[in-house]
């Protein structure tokens, strides 16, 4: 065990899951599962890593193949809901929200990236808010669905994210959240036997700089201790390139199959208690 605190369930039992970059590691926590790191990088820092750079392949070389991932993901909502107002939390360059917005949906977005909140607002015609959720000044229960599509892995506040989430909600409305499966075998086994390496799970070099890795259990622990009832959960198919689709297939087809949470990322659906 080491000395450290669960940010989901404040327990003690943690253990050393994985050395990182001085002085931060990774951190397991026995009791909920969660990995996480710690310490957690300033704030600012992480809001300045997702500039321009990081979203130029998103609106360019990607662009028709995320249109039809984020198609892909409303028609899965608008199965569900027959429409109203929509928050996209995290919402990035806002090509979500603008499908949204052409289906009917009333739309808002929020991003702690600069960049990407002044982005999305000139492709909305209307303000993205830049920052966290809970400085955006939403009122309680202005929203019929709530989306994180991976945002909370990225957070530095993940707890206060679904809290807020909580409270900006209807009742009756509907969270839906990704975030990438801590255990998703199949993958890291493939990345090990192209690039004969582990695939690491943090630096502050990465691309994608995750801070936390939630499990099916631990998410399931998140949901419940954030005032949610947990509907549906199982794979998150917004995965845009072709390769990892085809790693992604056969764990998908395991969890159908047998039961079994080995899949790329998490999507889960939920509700306010």
């Amino acid at each position: 065990m080491t000395e450290c605190l669960c940010p989901l369930c404040s327990s003690t039992r943690c253990e050393l899951a994985e050395t990182t970059e001085p002085p931060h590691r990774l951190v397991r926590c026995a009791d909920c599962s969660l990995v996480f790191v710690d310490p957690i990088p300033d704030s600012g820092e992480l809001s300045r890593h997702y500039d321009q750079d990081y979203y130029a392949e998103w609106v360019s070389t990607q662009r028709d193949k995320r249109e039809r991932m984020w198609s892909r993901r409303l028609k899965g909502i608008e199965n569900k809901s027959t429409g109203g107002d929509i928050l996209d939390v995290g919402c990035g360059d806002g090509l979500f929200l603008e499908l949204a917005k052409r289906n009917g949906w009333r739309v808002q977005g929020t991003d702690v990236s600069a960049y990407a909140a002044e982005f999305a607002s000139e492709r909305l015609g209307q303000s993205v808010f830049c920052g966290e959720i809970w400085d955006a000044g939403f009122h309680a229960q202005s929203f019929d669905v709530v989306t994180l599509w991976h945002v909370l892995e990225h957070t530095t506040h993940p707890t206060r994210v679904l809290q807020e989430a909580r409270k900006v909600l209807k009742a009756g409305g509907t969270l839906v959240l990704a975030v990438p499966n801590l255990n998703d075998h199949l993958m890291r086994l493939a990345y090990r036997l192209v690039k004969g390496r582990k695939l690491r799970r943090f630096s502050l070099r990465d691309k994608e700089i995750h801070l936390f890795h939630f499990s099916v259990n631990s998410i399931q622990w998140l949901l419940e201790a954030t005032g949610f009832e947990c509907r549906q959960i199982g794979p998150d198919f917004g995965i845009v390139e072709l390769a990892y689709r085809l790693v992604n297939w056969p764990a998908a087809a395991l969890f159908y199959i047998l039961g079994v949470h080995w899949y790329n990322s998490i999507q889960a659906v939920a509700s306010p208690k």
